[in-house]
């Protein structure tokens, strides 16, 4: 049977990509525009005047929208600066649930409106004050209480700051996604700390979901609970995430998008092994909805046969599911992928019921289209991201797919029932197989740009997908709803039976990951670039099957495609041939970490960044990525000037993982298992102690770095911070940069008593920018143009101090910080000083 090529988008879906490239414009103007360009010049259907008119409609109406939901101006490209104001300090607020969700390792991450400052006499929430503009995200480690409902009040003391993620060039920003919630400000807490007292009833919805998660929670800890003598009415406050077994855990993830349970390293391994997506709530969770309105329908059927006469099957299949879906979305707490999956089976259930041909990405666009007009920022939330590619890449194999079915024909064979089986399970298995490899392939300049996996673990979604849709999920699916009806004993057996599958995963994953097999390597990640590119190429292919000769339109399409591929490449190469220097000080929160390229591309790493979080990792997260960015996991050498944890922590990372032929320090280690992993990688890469007076040099003539601290004959008699290698890079005499570490006033004051030269024309500001590390003395001494401070924004030290921004704006001097700027890179070009950039706000003009 032939079955028709791929056929061209409707001019209504071509209009829908124009205004989806405006949302996205404003975060990401020039990709952005690269790719609506690109679709522009593909489609030549679109060029005539009135049809070009409407799509710079579509196209300035989507980036008009976004721009005015993002910043709160139509016409601002940028975040508004942030406001330099004194931070009060801990503070009692009062807002209102919106939503609430659990995160891995036992934390709520609850959504708070209408928050305001409260008054002594403010216990109900109520308020004269105004509130914050935007919502409020409270991180609530350890909660101590009851999860708090959507509708109740929550009041904490507690200190707000701004919502902000890590601003690294060509890396995501997830601040992102939270501006795109509406999300403007956070709050962290543990336990009992900020005294959070909720007030008020919950919504009726939120009182019955909770009631149901509830009653899953208890059964699932059954045997616990009659040990503990907890009665059957009692609120299960927590448990914490290491306890909890995760078999188990996976199921409320399942079911009610509920990680509190989750351990980081289940999650971890789980991503390693590209099976991430099987726990984020999707439209393959669906399947439950349709297997349980299939079986409404049969039992139906099988009572009153005449039924299929009023309606066909799958349209009767497709109304059952809907009531079902809608129920798993209110459970599931709504994510945006869930969300594009539900759209998408009531777009189909309307197709059918009127008739109408269609196809995947038909149904996907009316799905798109109504979320985007509704909500036009949930456009950018990586999840409904991921999940419409996803659907995107099966509804352009599908030509292919039906062509190249190996089970299409069936052969004679002596039990055709048998057969008929076998042949459906091997058809089933197949086509994950080759979907999953699909799926793959097209993600994967995404998944490495993302999250640096290349996904060679894919193959695991063979085994584990029929399994979670076909078994675990329905199999829970059943517990859920014994338990809600107070059959605990079949509740408990059905749980236990949907655990076990997953238990074993968790299991195995474990025994791979502690071999050593799991952890993908660092990879290049790849120029933004190759996502249109790898889009515009499997687009071509997908229309060439059933084709004996390719339309004008996919010609341009796979030229244009080739020719964005090739622009990562020529960029590498035009880094190896530039001979600028270039600094950048990338924003990793209260640490820090530089990288400093020099002609030839040279790359050295200075610090990388470091965290006492067991869940976030700078040098996985921040460090690694920023090195890997359209290059390869390779270094000249690493330098850390200190062992402390926010200087060290993230070069555990970088040097386990890149090609580091030279590990530079100042001889010290640190303590606890931080300090130890330390001690063994100085003593595995033969780590070589700097010194006063030693220099490195470099392949171009006249381009050092010259080391000022530690003295040789004292070197054991400066300690902790002051024990910090001071570095001064030199282009023929003239000061370009001075790095200092968290060297403080003791140090400062012995470099200025031995009288060496410390001009520099930009100042890694001294411990973050910290008051005890400022000297006016040694800052006219060095005569910056420009000082950069890496620390987070609004942290608790107080960084940058008081005393150095007030004397930095009565000299003139520009004074930077990641926390508020993002990361920072300097450009010289002929040993001038030529330009500076900051990732979140663009160039910066020096006086």
């Amino acid at each position: 049977m032939r079955h028709l090529p791929l056929q061209a988008p409707l001019l209504w879906q071509t209009y829908l990509a124009f205004w989806i490239a405006g949302i996205l414009a404003a975060p990401w103007p020039f990709p952005a525009t690269i790719c609506a360009l690109l679709l522009l010049w593909t489609d030549d259907r679109l060029w005539r005047c009135p049809r070009l008119v409407l799509v710079m409609l579509c196209l300035l109406g989507g980036l008009l929208t976004a721009q005015w939901q993002l910043y709160g101006d139509p016409l601002r490209a940028t975040p508004a600066p942030i406001d330099e104001q004194e931070w009060t300090g801990i503070r009692r607020y009062c807002g209102m649930v919106r939503n609430t969700r659990g995160l891995p390792g036992d934390r709520l991450r609850i959504l708070l409106e209408n928050m305001h400052p409260a008054t002594r006499q403010d216990k109900t929430g109520t308020s004269d004050s105004p509130p914050l503009s935007g919502l409020v995200q409270w991180t609530w480690e350890s909660p101590a209480y009851e999860s708090p409902l959507p509708g109740q009040t929550v009041c904490l003391s507690r200190r707000i700051i701004p919502a902000h993620g890590f601003a690294n060039q060509k890396l995501p920003d997830w601040g992102i996604t939270q501006a795109a919630q509406g999300v403007r400000w956070r709050i962290w807490s543990k336990g009992d700390s900020g005294q959070p007292r909720v007030h008020g009833e919950a919504t009726h919805l939120a009182r019955w979901r909770e009631a149901l998660r509830q009653a899953l929670l208890r059964t699932l800890l059954s045997t616990k609970a009659q040990d503990k003598n907890i009665p059957a009415d009692k609120m299960i406050v927590m448990t914490p995430a290491t306890d909890f077994p995760q078999g188990k855990a996976i199921l409320l993830a399942l079911l009610f998008g509920d990680r509190r349970y989750l351990e980081q390293k289940t999650l971890d391994n789980f991503a390693a092994a590209t099976l991430a997506h099987s726990l984020a709530l999707s439209g393959q969770h669906l399947a439950v909805a349709g297997l349980a309105g299939l079986l409404c329908i049969l039992t139906i059927a099988r009572l009153s046969p005449q039924f299929y006469l009023q309606r066909p099957r799958l349209l009767w299949t497709l109304l059952a599911s809907l009531p079902l879906a809608f129920l798993y979305l209110w459970l599931g707490n709504a994510p945006a992928s869930l969300l594009r999956a539900t759209a998408m089976l009531a777009v189909l259930a309307v197709f059918t019921l009127w008739g109408s041909p269609h196809t995947t990405l038909d149904v996907l666009c009316v799905a798109l289209l109504g979320i985007s007009i509704v909500a036009p920022l949930t456009v950018l939330d990586t999840g409904l991201q991921l999940s419409a590619l996803c659907v995107t890449a099966i509804g352009l194999a599908l030509p292919w797919l039906r062509c190249h079915n190996p089970f299409a024909k069936a052969t004679e064979i002596s039990s055709p029932l048998v057969y008929s089986f076998s042949r459906r399970v091997w058809r089933t298995l197949w086509y994950i197989l080759l979907i999953s490899l699909i799926l793959q392939i097209a993600l994967l300049p995404l998944n490495l740009l993302l999250f640096g996996n290349m996904g060679h673990w894919f193959a695991f979604n063979l085994l584990w997908l029929p399994i979670a849709d076909g078994l675990v999920l329905p199999t829970a699916a059943l517990g859920l709803l014994c338990s809600a009806l107070g059959l605990e004993a079949s509740a408990w057996l059905a749980l236990e039976v949907a655990a076990l599958p997953c238990q074993l995963l968790v299991d195995g994953l474990d025994w791979i990951a502690n071999l050593g097999w799991l952890q993908s390597p660092a990879l290049l990640r790849p120029h933004w670039t190759a996502l249109p590119a790898f889009a515009a190429l499997l687009t071509a292919l997908a229309a060439q099957v059933g084709r004996s000769s390719l339309p004008a339109a996919i010609r341009r399409l796979r030229l244009a495609g080739i020719i964005l591929l090739c622009i990562g490449p020529l960029q590498r190469t035009a880094d190896r041939l530039c001979d600028e220097i270039r600094l950048s000080i990338l924003d990793v929160g209260q640490s820090q970490a530089l990288i400093l390229q020099l002609p030839g591309h040279t790359r050295l790493l200075l610090d990388g960044g470091g965290s006492a979080s067991s869940r976030f990792e700078p040098g996985r997260m921040l460090t690694g990525p920023a090195l890997t960015r359209n290059d390869a996991p390779r270094l000249a050498g690493v330098l850390n000037t200190h062992p402390d944890l926010d200087h060290m922590g993230g070069l555990l990372y970088v040097l386990e993982h890149f090609d580091v032929p030279l590990l530079l320090d100042n001889g010290r280690s640190n303590k606890g298992e931080k300090g130890k992993q330390w001690e063994e990688v100085r003593r595995r890469n033969h780590a070589q102690a700097l010194r006063y007076g030693d220099v490195l040099l470099t392949d171009t003539p006249g381009l050092r770095l010259e080391i000022l601290h530690p003295p040789v004959d004292e070197a054991s008699q400066w300690q902790g911070n002051n024990a910090s290698v001071v570095a001064r890079l030199v282009w023929h005499n003239r000061g370009l940069a001075l790095f200092i570490g968290d060297a403080e006033r003791p140090v400062l004051q012995r470099l200025l008593a031995n009288g060496d030269n410390l001009q520099a024309e930009v100042l890694v500001a001294p411990h973050h920018g910290s008051g005890s590390s400022f000297m006016q003395t040694f800052y006219k001494a060095v005569q910056p143009k420009l000082v950069i401070a890496s620390c987070g924004l609004a942290n608790r030290y107080g960084y940058p101090a008081k005393p150095l921004r007030d004397w930095l704006a009565a000299t003139g001097v520009p004074l930077l910080y990641t926390g508020r700027d993002g990361e920072v890179s300097v450009t010289w070009t002929n040993s001038t000083l030529r330009s500076v950039h900051t990732a979140r706000y663009g160039s910066v003009s020096l006086p």
